[in-house]
């Protein structure tokens, strides 16, 4: 069975694709509670942060890739599966007929190059799922991370920070005065402009219709 590669096997390729999107679960935000306008930023700094786990768990854009990503991996699992199951009764066949000698030496030498084969092409197969949930993940990550990115440059256009901190609770900055924090003010944008490109993009379709 271990030459085969079993089930297990094959979602665990799937199950160990890190899922960047979806490590953002449940941090503290206690830096957040205390700031919901820029103007209480200081203007003698001209430095703000955004709390990149506190944006990512309320950006409704975040949820939309999220869910598309889950579907995605979701559906290679499953196709993972069957095929590792149709694979694995194969070769339980093989076997018991074997066992039982009612196989040639030409039919056991064709059916195991056959299985052998299926193998292979389960494997590859494996590793095609694999790599294009990778690169499915990037490609959602990057789309993620341009629109935030986008929306500071068009939100700091007016607001003239030198500097936006990307803050994360525990790396890089380990402290900082909340009335730096422009979180909610960047989330609530950001949504406002999902929820008018949502709705742009749903009367386009029922026009279409």
């Amino acid at each position: 069975m271990k030459n085969l590669g079993t089930i297990l096997g094959a979602i665990a390729i799937v199950a160990l694709i890190p899922l960047y999107i979806g490590q953002f679960s449940g941090k503290s935000d206690k830096a957040d509670s205390s700031s919901s306008k820029a103007g209480s930023v200081t203007e003698a700094g001209k430095i703000a942060y955004v709390n990149f786990d506190t944006l990512v768990q309320n950006y409704k854009l975040y949820e939309e890739l999220n869910k598309q990503f889950m579907d995605k991996r979701d559906k290679a699992a499953k196709q993972l599966e069957t095929r590792g199951q149709s694979l694995e009764r194969e070769l339980v066949s093989f076997q018991r007929r074997a066992q039982a000698n009612l196989l040639s030496q030409n039919e056991f030498n064709t059916l195991q190059r056959d299985l052998a084969n299926k193998q292979q092409q389960y494997q590859d197969y494996q590793q095609t799922v694999s790599t294009g949930l990778l690169e499915e993940e990037r490609d959602l990550n990057q789309k993620l991370y341009n629109n935030i990115l986008e929306y500071l440059k068009k939100y700091n256009a007016d607001n003239k920070f030198d500097i936006i901190f990307n803050y994360r609770e525990g790396e890089s900055i380990w402290l900082a005065q909340d009335a730096l924090n422009i979180t909610q003010v960047i989330l609530d944008g950001l949504n406002s402009e999902y929820d008018t490109t949502k709705t742009e993009g749903d009367t386009k379709t029922e026009e279409s219709k």
